[in-house]
């Protein structure tokens, strides 16, 4: 689907998801049109400026977090300690604060609204449990439901109920580029759509099967098909995917999940025609990769397989990666 005409940054693909996230915290990524891969650079389109603009951007003596610093009434010496990083979820904002300020949070919550242009700010924890919950606290703003625009998806959700994890953007754009046009694909942790809808809106597949177990991402999932219409594209399914009935129907499947994916592979498996593609996401700890995820694979396919490819998405944790292998399962 070619994107609509507007200014756009070039960077190196190895510079992407680093760029990704400025441009988002600066509310400058125009989420309405396409971000392209050619060769090797990334081609994102923004609102307004270019290239020079955005790498340039932290030199600026007037940046948000600047005028943040400026507006919230507490000590000079704790200005460092506001969060200079942030997550924009639609016209949510996302941030994580230290204890020290649990006195001024609800002043500090409404300082970030009033300068990011957001209509509600969270305290963004953990995510908990096989349902993928996120642990927030609102400390500013009523609403909770949002639509994120990004990539040109519209993504409906709740921040209180449900994540949206941004440093995911890169994975996100390239599976809207990778299925073939008539295959069938199975997204066994399709959540609110992650995956579902990239690859249902710029892809031609022949249909998507998305099943996902939370009853809340799954309500939203099925919102979300109707509001990209995808409808005659994707099927939805609703609780553990090792209990889906069907077998033999895909040529690739996707598992979106952190927490001993392995454990599902076999069920991955299962659900490819003989043969396909397998994108297996896990963590992985840096002095553990990438055999890690080479075991894990090997001791659960039960197949011949090949990894043609494992990337890190983004760090987890100290040392941690999310990490993605593509397979070939024969």
């Amino acid at each position: 689907m070619p994107s609509k005409k507007g200014p756009v940054v070039k960077v190196e693909k190895d510079k992407g998801q680093q760029v990704l996230e400025r441009l988002k915290e600066e509310d400058r990524l125009d989420g309405d049109r396409m971000i392209e891969q050619r060769g090797s650079k990334l081609i994102i389109p923004v609102k307004e400026g270019d290239e020079e603009d955005i790498l340039e951007k932290s030199e600026d003596k007037s940046t948000p977090f600047q005028k943040i610093q400026s507006k919230v009434d507490i000590a000079e010496v704790l200005k460092e300690k506001l969060p200079e990083r942030w997550e924009r979820v639609g016209d949510i904002l996302l941030i994580k604060l230290p204890e020290v300020f649990d006195g001024k949070k609800n002043h500090i919550g409404k300082v970030y609204a009033e300068v990011l242009g957001m209509k509600s700010v969270l305290i963004q924890g953990g995510i908990t449990g096989t349902k993928r919950e996120p642990e927030v606290e609102l400390i500013y703003g009523e609403e909770t439901e949002t639509v994120h625009l990004e990539n040109g998806i519209k993504y409906k959700l709740d921040v209180a109920e449900l994540m949206f994890s941004s440093g995911n953007i890169d994975e996100r754009v390239l599976m809207a580029g990778v299925p073939g046009e008539g295959e069938t694909i199975v997204d066994m942790f399709a959540g609110i759509g992650y995956f579902t809808l990239p690859m249902a809106v710029h892809s031609k597949p022949e249909n998507i099967y998305s099943l996902e177990i939370n009853e809340v991402a799954y309500g939203y999932l099925n919102e979300n098909i109707e509001l990209n219409g995808v409808q005659e594209t994707v099927e939805t399914w609703n609780g553990d995917n090792r209990e889906f009935a069907k077998s033999r129907i895909a040529d690739r499947v996707v598992m979106g999940y952190l927490h001993d994916t392995w454990k599902f592979l076999p069920k991955a498996v299962e659900l490819l025609d003989g043969e396909g593609v397998i994108h297996y996401h896990t963590r992985a700890a840096d002095v553990n990769f990438p055999g890690q995820v080479e075991r894990e694979l090997a001791e659960n396919i039960g197949k011949d397989f090949e990894i043609t490819e494992i990337r890190k998405i983004k760090s987890y944790a100290p040392h941690v990666f999310h990490v993605v292998a593509d397979v070939d399962v024969f």
